[in-house]
C-alpha cells in the first residue's frame, strides 16, 4: 500500500522534454526526512549538469507506520507512491507511462534508507504505441485499481 501524499509542485512537462517520437525520459528522485519522502520528477535534457524539477510530491508522516521506518520496505513504499502519482498524472493528461525502472540499487548501500530513484519513459499525448507492445501503465494498471 502506498503512502499518503500531496502534490507540492504540479507536474508540468514542457514540449521540449519530448523527443521526435513524443517520448520523455525522466528521473524520479526521492529523499526521506524523518518519515516523510520528498519525491521529484526530474529532467536533465535542457541542462545536463543540473536537474530541473518538473513536479514534486511529499508524503505524510504516519505514526502508524513507525515500525516500517527502519525496514528495507519503507523505501519501496516511497517508490510505490511515486509510481501511483505518475500513473494518475499520465492518465489525467492522456499520456502513457511507458517504462518504470527502479534505480535504487545505484544508491550507496548506507543511503538506501533515505534515497530512492527510478527512470521513467513517458509518452506524450501524440505518442503512437507500437503494435502489440505492452507498456508499464497497462502492466501496472491493476496496481492502482
Amino acid at each position: 500500500m502506498p503512502l499518503h501524499y500531496e502534490v507540492t509542485e504540479p507536474l508540468t512537462i514542457p514540449d521540449a522534454e519530448f523527443n521526435e517520437n513524443h517520448i520523455a525520459v525522466l528521473l524520479v528522485v526521492g529523499n526521506r526526512y524523518g518519515g516523510q519522502w520528498k519525491i521529484d520528477l526530474l529532467s536533465q535534457r535542457e541542462h545536463p549538469n543540473e536537474a530541473v524539477a518538473l513536479g514534486t510530491i511529499e508524503t505524510f508522516y504516519d505514526h502508524q507506520r513507525d515500525d516500517l521506518m527502519d525496514s528495507p520496505r519503507y523505501p519501496k513504499l516511497g517508490l510505490d507512491t511515486a509510481l501511483i502519482w505518475l500513473l494518475a498524472e499520465t492518465r489525467e493528461k492522456a499520456w502513457r507511462l511507458l517504462t518504470w525502472e527502479d534505480m535504487s540499487d545505484q544508491v550507496p548501500e548506507e543511503a538506501r534508507k533515505f534515497t530512492i530513484g527510478a527512470r521513467v519513459a513517458l509518452g506524450g499525448d501524440q505518442f503512437v504505441p507500437a503494435p502489440a507492445a505492452v507498456y508499464a501503465d497497462e502492466a501496472l494498471g491493476t496496481f492502482t485499481s
